[in-house]
């Protein structure tokens, strides 16, 4: 366990490494007269030595949960160390993207990847509260049925899955108005993606009032650790939404989106840290079939 507390320290130190990288070696000032796609988006030069760092980075935490997934049988959670894997792409795509700044397919392949991957995120704590409620607890103790919980959010989340993939489109042409207008869709589904996150951390932090309500002591039980793990991972994949809300708000010459060193410490640092949380607590370990709560014990239903 230790071990892989330093591992996770790690990857934090070569994150940051990595942003310091970043934020020295690009270019804020871009010749007015040559004009390309990357240049209007993002106003800067990406680091192709922080975008190798970040997308190898991905790609081990994604060897890893792939180990842990075969590891557990647990193919409810292939969604996540897919999507790590196609952030990794994503990454390593902005090398070749910074060499090639004029190229369509390669800013469209890294914008969609690097943007659409976390919802895959959001979707593994959907499927795990669903599972921790019906397995661990009452259901009483959620809002919605846990069953459904994934559900109508993985449904939310493909909607601004389409509205970002819009805006994202939009946002490859040379032509200002259309850029600003992406920006604006990009933005709206952000805002709406953020809200819809915020209700579900509601959904967790409610569920654990109610339990504690009840006199269980989730410390005290086996699966305990499944709300901690939730609301952190959650909370880091917040900063994320958070952030790219602020971002896409300030627009194209906003202060953020112009200084790619934010884009590494605000944005891929906080999803990494998430998916991290279950390469060394990987909910099957705590979330079982065999599993009884105090409450279900007491043969209270």
């Amino acid at each position: 366990m230790r071990s892989m507390h330093s591992l996770e320290i790690l990857v934090i130190v070569a994150f940051l490494i990595s942003a310091v990288r970043a934020a020295s070696g690009n270019s804020t000032s871009v010749n007015a007269d040559e004009q390309t796609i990357v240049s209007v988006v993002f106003g800067y030069n990406p680091s192709k030595v922080a975008a190798g760092v970040a997308g190898g980075l991905y790609f081990i935490a994604s060897i890893c949960l792939f180990t842990r997934l075969f590891m557990n049988k647990a193919w409810w959670g292939l969604c996540l160390p897919i999507a790590s894997t196609f952030m990794s792409i994503g990454f390593f795509v902005r090398i070749p993207m910074g060499m090639y700044p004029n190229s369509l397919p390669i800013f469209m392949v890294q914008q969609l990847f690097i943007l659409l991957s976390p919802a895959a995120y959001l979707a593994f704590n959907y499927i795990l509260y669903g599972r921790f409620i019906v397995t661990c607890v009452d259901r009483r103790h959620s809002w919605m049925r846990p069953e459904k919980v994934a559900r109508y959010f993985v449904i939310s989340d493909i909607t601004t899955f389409l509205i970002q993939g819009g805006g994202g489109g939009l946002q490859t042409s040379k032509n200002t108005t259309s850029d600003k207008l992406g920006a604006d869709i990009l933005l709206a589904g952000l805002v709406i993606q953020t809200l819809s996150f915020a209700l579900f951390m509601l959904l967790v932090a409610h569920a654990w009032r109610s339990i504690l309500r009840d006199g269980i002591q989730p410390r005290q039980e086996p699966w305990g650790m499944i709300l901690w793990i939730l609301l952190f991972s959650s909370t880091a994949y917040m900063v994320r939404c958070i952030y790219r809300v602020i971002e896409l708000a300030q627009g194209n010459g906003g202060y953020l989106i112009r200084h790619e060193i934010y884009f590494y410490l605000l944005d891929s640092l906080p999803l990494l840290i998430g998916i991290c949380t279950y390469i060394i607590y990987w909910p099957t370990k705590y979330l079982t079939p065999l599993i009884k709560t105090t409450y279900q014990m007491s043969g209270s239903f």
